[in-house]
């Protein structure tokens, strides 16, 4: 009777530890995964974090977005200078004349087709656009739609902004007058759209087919945006458009 009284003993102490074990393990397992999750959380933080400009944040004057989905009905304010008959904000024009400059270093001369647009004048591109494509032939839905990939609605155009210039190599100019993308068959436009951040403007919209879908806008070789060099230089080396980059600050 005593010995098995005490395997008895020695079972129910078996079972006993058994239990606890189990119980220890249940109240321990949650805390390991919430710190697991803290961990994963914290990395992508970190991760989607990594090498943004640290002092860049989407309030900056330079990074203003202007576009189908943040339209201005009013004008943007900005102290206004005039640089070969063409309007912009006073703070691009230096950057402005060291890119060009820099152009007509490598041999390239430059010239100067758009710059800052009132929202009257915007008005006027969009309108004229549509009746120009009304007059070859297209419906009206046809000619809005046509003239909505090119050209931003009034309020939704970043020219009001007077930090987007439309500049091109004087020869691709002279070979297509009403701006095309193939513009960008001339060395002069190549060159122009490889050294742009170095001045702190980016090529606004690029070719790709992620970056029509960011900007709602078909490529366009000639138009650059002022941003700032920091700036210029992370969304040109990431392959971003103005609208992810700012997604992304506006996440850390």
């Amino acid at each position: 009777m005593v010995g098995r009284r005490q395997i008895w003993q020695k079972i129910t102490l078996i079972v006993i530890v058994i239990v606890v074990g189990i119980i220890i393990i249940s109240f321990l397992q949650p805390t390991r995964k919430k710190a697991q999750m803290q961990t994963t959380t914290t990395s992508k933080a970190v991760s989607q974090d990594s090498g943004l400009p640290k002092q860049a944040s989407v309030s900056d004057w330079q990074l203003i977005l202007v576009n189908k989905q943040h339209a201005r009905q009013s004008e943007i304010p900005f102290t206004h200078v005039t640089v070969d008959d063409k309007q912009m904000d006073k703070r691009i024009v230096a950057p402005l004349a060291a890119f060009r400059q820099a152009a007509q270093r490598a041999g390239y001369a430059t010239t100067l087709v758009s710059a800052y647009r009132s929202i009257a004048y915007q008005t006027q591109v969009y309108d004229q656009s549509i009746a120009q494509h009304e007059a070859n032939g297209m419906t009206h839905d046809q000619a809005v739609k046509l003239t909505q990939t090119v050209i931003q609605t009034p309020g939704s155009s970043e020219h009001q902004t007077g930090l987007a210039v439309d500049l091109a190599g004087t020869d691709a100019v002279a070979k297509y007058p009403q701006l095309m993308a193939q513009m960008d068959e001339f060395k002069s436009q190549q060159w122009l759209i490889q050294h742009a951040p170095a001045y702190g403007f980016i090529l606004r919209y690029p070719s790709d087919k992620q970056a029509i879908s960011e900007t709602g806008i078909d490529y366009e070789s000639w138009h650059f945006r002022y941003v700032g060099i920091d700036n210029a230089q992370y969304i040109t080396k990431h392959h971003l458009t103005l609208e992810k980059y700012l997604s992304q600050l506006g996440q850390r």
